[in-house]
């Protein structure tokens, strides 16, 4: 399909841009247009049919601007319905409402009274930068704070049954119902339509997201992005009452490299940043066996972050998006964002 200016004929769809947007409409004849709400400028902001479907005649249409007329190709010609048609259609239409600016708009309307089949190429556009922002949100809450009330993959379900320590299974819980809580606030899905599947030992993924899971100390969170993502969670005191400076040195030397134990300072915090990232690194990673001293750590998809929380907590996010990350903590209904502080300088 092409656009250009010209007389138009009835049955033929008409646009007319305005500001960075097109107001489309079907010809009807006598100078007449059909379109699903009047042109969205100032002059018809407060009109009482501004979002229903009405005739106009092409000066209300245009608004001063200069209309252009779809030529269609070949294939386009087959698959339109014959333009008395269109007409019948667009005039059935009239004082119908419904208008959604994205779902439901005037670009729909005009192809579903030309072709028999809504489309949008705006809302495509829109669909298509939506889907390619950077989005990385992670959820933290209290491990105990919920109950298992909701639909839970059977073999998820199986594994929480299983597990014979309260605090684990207790932050399995938490974990599903943090996940769908991210379901809905940062992509608006119902989690209940979603699909589950097995990533790996340890690993989950669904059909319209990625997502990773972490618990530390009676703390759990769920990281969500648009790309592949993996999170992990640990806190300075809970870590600093497990392992005295000498394990901790043990440590280093065990799974970091050189440029890592140059990098990060012998202290729990400094252990912390490099062993979170490498258990992020390895959850967005297609690895089946976890090799802490082959991660690299220091990549640029890698973001560690400080949280305001008791116990101190340290969570570093690996994926494509892991610097524009942003935070939510959970408590009951309540999701509010909570301030994190990038650790860079070690």
């Amino acid at each position: 399909m092409k656009w250009q200016p010209g007389d138009p004929e009835p049955g033929d769809m008409v646009r007319v841009q305005i500001g960075s947007i097109f107001h489309y409409g079907v010809y009807t004849g006598g100078g007449r247009i059909v379109a699903f709400g009047l042109p969205p400028v100032p002059a018809y902001a407060s009109a009482p049919d501004r979002f229903l479907v009405v005739e106009t005649d092409m000066d209300v249409f245009c608004t001063g601007r200069i209309p252009e007329i779809a030529v269609l190709d070949r294939a386009e010609r087959r698959k339109r319905v014959p333009p008395a048609e269109s007409v019948r259609r667009a005039k059935d239409r009239l004082g119908s409402d419904g208008y959604h600016m994205i779902r439901n708009n005037c670009e729909h309307f005009a192809y579903e009274c030309v072709f028999g089949e809504k489309k949008s190429l705006q809302e495509e556009a829109v669909f298509r930068m939506w889907n390619t922002r950077p989005v990385l949100q992670v959820y933290l809450a209290d491990a105990d704070g919920f109950s298992l009330d909701f639909p839970v993959p059977p073999e998820r379900l199986k594994e929480i049954e299983a597990c014979s320590d309260p605090s684990v299974r207790s932050a399995r819980i938490a974990n599903w119902a943090l996940l769908r809580i991210a379901a809905k606030h940062c992509f608006s899905l119902d989690p209940d339509g979603l699909r589950f599947s097995r990533k790996k030992p340890g690993g989950w993924t669904s059909d319209r997201f990625s997502l990773s899971f972490s618990h530390a100390d009676g703390r759990c969170c769920v990281a969500v992005s648009n790309a592949p993502v993996g999170v992990d969670l640990e806190t300075v005191d809970g870590f600093s009452r497990r392992f005295d400076e000498k394990t901790c040195e043990k440590l280093r030397a065990r799974v970091f490299s050189k440029a890592e134990r140059a990098a990060y300072p012998q202290t729990p915090e400094g252990f912390l940043v490099g062993w979170t990232r490498k258990e992020a690194a390895f959850k967005a990673s297609d690895k089946h066996v976890f090799s802490p001293a082959a991660l690299d750590t220091q990549s640029e998809n890698a973001a560690t972050f400080a949280l305001p929380l008791s116990g101190r907590p340290i969570v570093s996010v690996f994926g494509q998006h892991a610097a524009a990350a942003r935070f939510f903590r959970v408590n009951g209904a309540s999701v509010e964002p909570l301030s994190a502080t990038t650790v860079n300088e070690f």
